[in-house]
């Protein structure tokens, strides 16, 4: 949801203030930590920000980083972040995504629970969707998403999970192309979508990568008898390496292919824009059943704790696998800057300036792959 928190002309009117919380735990070091210790590491952010459709926002983010207790300073950080905000047009955002690591990164939990009262942009399948056709329509909706893989080879993961959503459409326009073109999944619904995956991911790093591959195949199938209002299936495939050129400097590239069958509901289709892949579009600009991104960035140390980064994006929207080239690309590209806050970890806020078919800012938390 942080599209939806900083994207189009949003601007941040300010931060109000960060706190470091140590106490118990302080800041984690090689030197300060024993191997035994699950250590801890949190920063609260209040901030005040403004989109033209939700007028003045307040809200409260949080990033936990730590290990559980019994792991040792070789495994992977866990992290927690935590979010809740407020608009003087009544809408709320509370979310939490969580990814946390057992018995040496041989087990991960993934996942995010989070309650949303929002809106949602819409500008009509595939892509010659039109621009001036933007609506917007309020929904309502719980989220539960829960992942759990293990590993008993090397770096390979075998997972499964499900993901439920109840989007319960409020208000819509009349004459707009939800109510005119009546796409599947127009009125709302329910949906939850068991889900396998299997990936293989030797990084050195899961916040910040210095070095490593990360491959995964994800499939997700909702079935209309098992608490759903639908009856589909997609699947994802996510590539990622990173190559580290120089001290600090790292050329990191991703390849995001996403294929819906045509009984999915439209607000479960693959979509651009978002802040991870394909940044400078507005938010679900393009929705379509297939959707494929290629990104690549060059990241590197500016001075001291704050870092930057180049990136430039491409992405196919075609109407099958088959015709996959024959309409021309979307690019987007942009300019980032970075605070680690957390050395070790390297946790980080990150700040990108995005151009595609219109200019968008995004501010968040961490890489954006």
């Amino acid at each position: 949801m942080w599209q939806k928190t900083f994207r189009g002309v949003a601007f941040t009117l300010g931060f109000l203030f960060i706190f470091l919380f140590e106490g118990e735990s302080q800041t984690v070091t090689n030197d300060t930590i024993p191997a035994d210790t699950a250590g801890f590491n949190n920063i609260i952010l209040p901030y005040v920000f403004f989109l033209p459709e939700t007028s003045l926002a307040f809200g409260v983010t949080g990033i936990a980083t730590f290990r559980l207790n019994g792991e040792s300073m070789k495994s992977r950080p866990s992290q927690v972040i935590y979010s809740v905000a407020y608009t003087l047009k009544n809408q709320v955002l509370f979310y939490i995504p969580y990814e946390m690591y057992k018995k040496e990164n041989k087990i991960r939990y993934k996942g995010e629970l989070g309650f949303y009262k929002y809106f949602y942009n819409f500008y009509g399948l595939g892509y010659n969707s039109l621009e001036a056709d933007l609506e917007n329509y309020d929904v309502t909706f719980p989220r539960i998403d829960f992942n759990y893989s293990r590993s008993d080879i090397k770096h390979l993961f075998l997972g499964g999970g499900f993901k439920y959503d109840y989007f319960n459409i409020t208000d819509i326009d009349s004459s707009g192309l939800l109510e005119t073109t009546e796409p599947t999944g127009f009125e709302g619904g329910q949906k939850l979508n068991l889900l396998l995956n299997v990936f293989y991911d030797n990084r050195d790093n899961v916040i910040s990568t210095n070095k490593g591959i990360y491959a995964e195949l994800r499939y997700e199938r909702s079935l209309d008898w098992l608490l759903s209002d639908f009856d589909y299936w997609k699947y994802n495939i996510d590539m990622r390496y990173f190559l580290p050129i120089k001290k600090d400097m790292v050329l990191a590239s991703q390849l995001f292919f996403s294929h819906a069958s045509a009984s999915a509901p439209f607000f479960d289709l693959p979509y651009v824009g978002t802040p991870t892949f394909a940044r400078g579009y507005n938010d679900r600009r393009f929705i379509n059943n297939n959707i494929l991104n290629l990104q690549t960035e060059l990241r590197f140390p500016i001075i001291g704790r704050f870092k930057g980064a180049t990136f430039v994006s491409s992405t196919l929207i075609p109407d099958t696998f088959e015709k996959l080239t024959e309409l021309g690309p979307k690019w987007s590209y942009g300019l980032g800057f970075r605070y680690e806050f957390d050395k070790v970890a390297k946790t980080r806020f990150r700040f990108d300036f995005a151009f595609g078919d219109t200019f968008n800012f995004y501010l968040t938390a961490n890489e954006a792959f």
